[in-house]
């Protein structure tokens, strides 16, 4: 008998997997969108253009184009005016899409809260560690000016806290670490506002001084950054995000992806 060496075969020979002429395809548009040669915004090509470039049948390219429209890369218009639409990955469809993934797994809006609290605090060091970090923290400075004009409407309110913290992650400026957090950014403020909006119908939104404090800590946090004091900037934002986050996790128990929010996954900017 002959001896199996270590590298044998021992069930038969491996099965490789083809990909279908429509996987092919749908592999060489997603790189070309990817890499930016197709743009964002833009209409794809015609069927009679791309069919000359993939010598293809028509059922096996518009295959293609389902694949691509399910990953949220292509959106067919219809009507008079239609069209198959360009849309580059943004955080919002990742969002989505994680989104579904943590609502399906029944995660609770604590166990979302505590990954904001680990992730957005670090982002925070990282501005005030930036060489602009004066910029940065007066831009952030601006963003809690405005959330004060809005203290008498409390879902007007939210939404400006929101962009406050969708910013302040974005100033991290560590690409990787920005589009993380923004997923999971993205995923909280819908959450929040969801909440914000059934405690303004019932009458339960944190009072007025809770809000003034909200805008207190935000000031903080974008003095401490411009001030180039990351563990300052890392302290409060740990203190506010604690503070405040108790409200959303007590209101909804578990992440849930709302009507409202799947409208976001389509947006580029």
């Amino acid at each position: 008998m002959a001896e199996r060496g270590a590298g044998a075969i021992r069930n038969g020979p491996r099965r490789l997997n083809t990909p279908t002429v429509a996987e092919a395809i749908a592999s060489e548009l997603r790189a070309r969108i990817l890499d930016g040669d197709l743009t964002d915004g833009a209409e794809l090509p015609t069927e009679a253009v791309l069919l000359e470039q993939f010598p293809a049948s028509r059922p096996s390219l518009r295959e293609a184009f389902r694949i691509l429209e399910t990953e949220g890369l292509l959106s067919v218009r219809r009507g008079k005016r239609g069209g198959t639409v360009i849309s580059h990955p943004t955080a919002d469809t990742a969002a989505y899409h994680v989104g579904l993934l943590v609502h399906s797994r029944g995660t609770t809006l604590e166990d979302l809260a505590t990954a904001r609290h680990l992730l957005e605090p670090l982002c925070a060091e990282l501005a005030a560690r930036r060489r602009d970090h004066v910029s940065v923290g007066r831009e952030l400075g601006a963003l809690s000016a405005a959330e004060a004009e809005q203290l008498d409407d409390g879902v007007a309110f939210t939404t400006r806290a929101s962009e406050f913290h969708e910013r302040l992650v974005m100033a991290a400026g560590n690409e990787t670490l920005q589009i993380l957090a923004g997923i999971l950014e993205s995923i909280w403020n819908t959450q929040e506002l969801s909440w914000a909006q059934s405690a303004v119908d019932e009458g339960k939104y944190p009072a007025v001084k809770l809000r003034r404090d909200a805008v207190r800590a935000h000031q903080r946090i974008s003095q401490a950054i411009e001030a180039g004091d990351p563990d300052e900037a890392v302290r409060v934002t740990r203190a506010h995000l604690k503070a405040t986050s108790r409200y959303v996790a007590a209101h909804g128990g578990r992440v849930r992806i709302l009507d409202d929010y799947g409208g976001r996954r389509h947006r580029t900017s």
